[in-house]
């Protein structure tokens, strides 16, 4: 048996896989791969100059707060012991001191830049800058104790004002001391290189702790890619080869790769077999769909055809309906000589091809016991005596067949006929509109070379229908189960007794279709009419 099938399954051209574009599946992992530790690697250098940044301003933060706070305290002790010791010289006049107490405050302490002192009217008469216009008017301060930022000689400081009271009827004069704020803006200005120094180490060992966790996932990417992508490359080949008919492909174990790659192997391993399998049997009911149409094609050319036969005063047509393809149901007539013709329905247990070789064999043993006597020596009963030996030894008691035989004299109208098994035939009259019946008794054929048969006579009257049937037809259901029946058969008759003999039979076929429309055809139906005239 070949693994190979010529055509791939008659399902067109195979895909054209070189077509398809995009990248492959280790490359997506790989850039995948490559793009989160990327997205990671940011989020980290991000996060750590966030942190580094906030740290630093907190830094600045707290040192410009502690720094601003000693300037106020030393602006507001100085100030204030300028106010206690310069308030005798201001009510004498004397703003000469005054000028060379705060020049030297200057030079004692680098981080104040200028003292001023204002008397009551709000006028300047004491100031350490030599550049000051003694008298000038205090630009709107108000004689009370208060800090301020402010700008000398373009240079930041902290004005701290503290009240002068001299004992003036005018009210209070006010002290200025300027502090200096360079030292905090340098302090600031080191703590920001700091930061940014800071900054720039984070960065760069991150992006060097980024390139190498970037060429480690790489590696670990490209291994664990290629040792799930090769398994499905090689499942990949082994599913064209079997869309390109190689029963025979398979893949191999997809150790490595995954439960899930492991388990698509295994499945298409089993699918691939199941294929196989199902092949086999679809050449195999090809084969048999094959033998079963010659069968049925032997069985339909043993068995009369649709045309009536008309032998004297006897006009016939029956016809088998399968429910197979090929059926168990058979039928047969002939001329015995030229007075007598031989009528025969037989119903093989079953249906199917079996039952149809059955029958079959049955109808060329029929035929074949025709010519084992001279005509004058064959009746019904030595016919269907023959037909049950020969059915005996065929079927070796494994089939059996019910069967009806009748031998008629076209001339006179005697009928001669045996039955086993089988139901009796009905006869009806278009003229008198009676019903009748050839009722005979046997067992069923096939069972036994020694059964017994005997053969019963009755006379035909011009007028007369024959109906046989096999129980396919009245044993017919509707949609509610209930039988056609023999009743409704002969409701059938009567009906359509007028129409010609195959007229007869198309009219029975057309009423039990109706009857059992929509329902599966259970069994075979056969029947064959028969209909006696008048001699002309």
């Amino acid at each position: 048996m070949t693994g190979t099938i010529v055509a791939p399954l008659e399902a067109g051209e195979l895909p054209d896989v070189a077509s398809i574009r995009g990248m492959r599946l280790d490359q997506i992992l790989l850039l995948t791969t490559g793009a989160l530790v990327l997205v990671i690697v940011g989020l980290l250098t991000a996060l750590s100059a966030v942190s580094t940044t906030s740290q630093f301003e907190e830094a600045s933060a707290t040192f410009t707060e502690r720094t601003q706070s000693h300037a106020r305290e030393l602006g507001q002790t100085v100030s204030h012991t300028l106010a206690l010791t310069s308030a005798t010289s201001l009510r004498d006049n004397n703003y000469a001191f005054l000028t060379d107490v705060a020049r030297a405050i200057i030079s004692d302490n680098r981080n104040i830049l200028r003292v001023q002192m204002f008397d009551a009217d709000s006028l300047l008469v004491a100031d350490s800058d030599p550049e000051a216009k003694l008298g000038t008017a205090s630009g709107g301060r108000k004689p009370e104790r208060n800090v301020q930022g402010a700008v000398f000689k373009n240079r930041p400081v902290f004005e701290f004002q503290e009240p002068l009271d001299y004992g003036s009827q005018s009210g209070k004069g006010l002290i200025v001391i300027s502090y200096s704020l360079d030292e905090l803006q340098r302090q600031l200005q080191v703590l920001k290189e700091n930061k940014d120094e800071a900054l720039r180490t984070t960065v760069r060992n991150a992006l060097i702790l980024g390139l190498g966790f970037v060429l480690l996932a790489s590696v670990v990417a490209a291994i664990q890619s290629r040792r799930i992508t090769r398994p499905l490359g090689v499942l990949t080949r082994r599913v064209m080869q079997l869309a390109a008919g190689d029963l025979n492909a398979r893949a191999g174990q997809a150790t490595g790769a995954g439960r899930e790659v492991s388990t698509l192997s295994v499945v298409f391993n089993h699918m691939a077999e199941r294929i196989k399998v199902l092949l086999e049997d679809v050449r195999s009911k090809a084969q048999l769909e094959r033998e079963v149409s010659l069968a049925r094609t032997v069985q339909e050319t043993l068995l009369p055809g649709r045309e009536a036969f008309q032998m004297g005063t006897m006009r016939m047509a029956g016809l088998v309906v399968t429910a197979d393809a090929c059926g168990g149901d058979w039928w047969f007539r002939a001329p015995l000589d030229e007075q007598r013709v031989v009528i025969g329905v037989g119903d093989v247990t079953g249906h199917g091809l079996s039952t149809a070789l059955v029958a079959t064999s049955a109808t060329s043993g029929f035929a074949s016991a025709m010519t084992m006597r001279e005509p004058d020596q064959l009746n019904s009963q030595v016919l269907i005596s023959a037909l049950n030996i020969t059915l005996a030894h065929l079927g070796r008691g494994e089939y059996q067949m019910s069967s009806a035989l009748a031998v008629i004299d076209v001339q006179t109208g005697l009928i001669d006929y045996a039955a086993g098994g089988h139901p009796a035939a009905c006869v009806y009259n278009r003229l008198s509109g009676q019903f009748a019946s050839l009722p005979a008794r046997g067992p069923l054929l096939g069972a036994s070379v020694s059964s017994q048969y005997s053969s019963r006579q009755a006379q035909l009257r011009p007028g007369d229908i024959i109906v046989w049937y096999t129980d396919g037809l009245t044993e017919a259901r509707d949609a509610a189960g209930k039988l056609y029946g023999t009743q409704r058969l002969g409701a059938a008759v009567q009906t359509n007794a007028q129409l010609t003999a195959e007229g007869l039979r198309d009219a029975i076929l057309a009423d039990v279709r109706a009857f059992s429309a929509g329902q599966p055809q259970r069994d075979d139906i056969t029947v064959v009419v028969a209909e006696f005239s008048t001699a002309s």
